[in-house]
């Protein structure tokens, strides 16, 4: 079993005038010998803001949460993030809360950005599972995410990532009023030097491209977007690729083979209700749909729905491997390769 380390002290984010750009930050994860798991770097400057918590001694891998002054992101902030994951590394990356767009200043002002780039060495894992990215009116929101994968022959560079976006305040009669939201998740195969941080790496052919864009200022159809919308309050994706997950992407897909079909079968009656697990069913009497597809060796899953809590509580059932009774295995393949607690953002 892999043993954590951390010092004695936490890590303490770059002094003022450091060469470190404003938004900047690097999370870089190492196995020093014999098997110990340690943060080798964790830096970042204002408004960005990473923690990490000591790890218990039955801690599997490290645990990042992402934060933001303020509750979040105001027009013109601009988030750039590197991680690398070493070999025989596990990282899990998540939130505290939504992550609040906050409205764009004025036309002529920049939007909100937020990049993210990950490099996962041979024999590592990295689970991405945040909160919900939460666009409040008026706001102008691009977010890219990189993950270079650098054994795809094998498949022992593994990952489990979580993107989703959630309306405004509803409080305040904000149903996808933003201006433009844009969420870009790319996939690449790269070739490794083993030269420790990546540096040198390049990277290869593009593996798998997922895009979400929302434009609230574009009809379609005479449609405003949130007419479009058909009240569906929450859009999720989840991608996953990796030997460690081999049953959990055969478990999903196993669920989805077992939906309904138009004029196949039905939903309201008991021999059809014991071939799908109680969320599965709640889900559906709920409004939430959902999707599944194999692209190059990922298993990629799209789900949307009318109210926050039963999305949450399905896309949880999904990646525990919830049984026939709604109950989560205890030795699902995300909690025997991270441990628990990995799912605070779906609770």
């Amino acid at each position: 079993m892999t043993s954590i380390t951390t010092t004695s002290k936490p890590p303490q984010p770059p002094p003022s005038g450091s060469s470190i750009p404003a938004g900047d930050g690097l999370i870089h994860v190492r196995v020093l010998p014999p098997s110990k798991l340690t943060l080798h770097q964790l830096n970042y400057k204002y408004p960005l803001k990473l923690i990490s918590p000591a790890p218990s001694q039955w801690a599997k891998s490290l645990t990042v949460f992402v934060l933001s002054y303020g509750g979040g992101l105001v027009s013109g902030d601009e988030v750039n993030l590197r991680v690398v994951v070493e070999r025989k590394g596990r990282l899990c990356l998540q939130t505290q809360g939504s992550t609040k767009i906050f409205k764009q200043k004025d036309p002529s002002s920049p939007p909100t950005i937020q990049r993210m780039t990950v490099r996962i060495h041979p024999g590592s894992s990295f689970l991405l599972l945040p909160d919900p990215v939460q666009p409040f009116a008026e706001s102008n929101y691009i977010q890219h995410q990189i993950f270079e994968l650098e054994d795809t022959t094998d498949d022992t560079s593994s990952i489990v990532v979580l993107d989703w976006v959630t309306e405004g305040r509803t409080a305040r009669d904000e149903h996808w009023s933003l201006k433009r939201f844009e969420s870009r998740n790319e996939f690449f195969g790269v070739k490794s030097n083993d030269d420790g941080d990546g540096s040198e790496n390049v990277r290869g052919r593009l593996l798998l491209r997922d895009a979400m864009i929302l434009d609230g200022e574009m009809l379609c159809g005479g449609e405003t977007l949130r007419e479009r919308q058909d009240s569906q309050t929450i859009f999720a994706t989840a991608v996953i690729r990796g030997k460690p997950f081999t049953k959990l992407i055969e478990y999903i897909k196993t669920r989805y083979a077992n939906e309904p079909r138009i004029g196949q079968k039905r939903w309201d009656t008991d021999d059809d209700s014991r071939k799908h697990n109680r969320i599965e069913v709640e889900a559906r009497n709920n409004g939430v749909l959902w999707a599944a597809s194999s692209v190059r060796g990922f298993l990629l899953v799209k789900v949307s729905g009318v109210e926050m809590e039963g999305v949450k509580r399905f896309v949880r059932g999904l990646l525990s491997e919830v049984d026939e009774e709604g109950v989560p295995k205890e030795d699902g393949c995300i909690a025997a390769e991270f441990g628990t607690g990995m799912f605070r953002c779906l609770e």
